[in-house]
């Protein structure tokens, strides 16, 4: 079963994204595409710089990170570490006063041989930072739940 589903988290200028896209269900896993995207204008399209594609995640992690970042958003939480449990896409939010700083890794494995030769020789991550308001991770949360709950 595959869906339309996309949850996509924004930074504060609308500058960089994460895009989790191209969902497929399989049992209790959850398997999508991570791309980071960034754009030098809010009025120019984004453009991907960085995807793996086929990160595994289960449904329990989908929804416990939807869940953290309910509490991010609503100000109960102030910090939250989401690793995954096998290659994919780690993420770090610390609260602030307007905003919350989010680091995101991606596991380079998951990506072309080329990158996968990198990740093997000890450098198997990239990433992103970005500061996203509260509205933005509640539009992230939600997409998060309907990439683990489709119907």
């Amino acid at each position: 079963m595959t869906s339309d589903a996309v949850a996509i988290l924004r930074d504060e200028r609308d500058l960089l994204w994460l895009m989790l896209d191209d969902f497929r269900a399989s049992g209790d896993d959850r398997i999508v595409d991570v791309h980071f995207l960034a754009r030098d204008a809010p009025d120019e399209p984004p453009v991907p710089f960085l995807s793996a594609w086929g990160v595994v995640e289960p449904v329990a992690g989908l929804v416990s990170l939807a869940e953290s970042i309910g509490g991010m958003a609503s100000g109960e939480l102030r910090a939250l570490r989401h690793d995954p449990i096998g290659p994919g896409l780690s993420m770090e939010m610390k609260a602030g006063d307007r905003a919350c700083e989010v680091v995101l890794w991606l596991d380079l494995v998951r990506m072309s041989d080329a990158l996968k030769a990198r990740g093997v020789r000890g450098r198997h991550q990239a990433g992103m930072r970005m500061f996203v308001d509260h509205a933005a991770l509640s539009g992230f949360r939600a997409g998060l739940l309907q990439l683990a709950y489709p119907e």
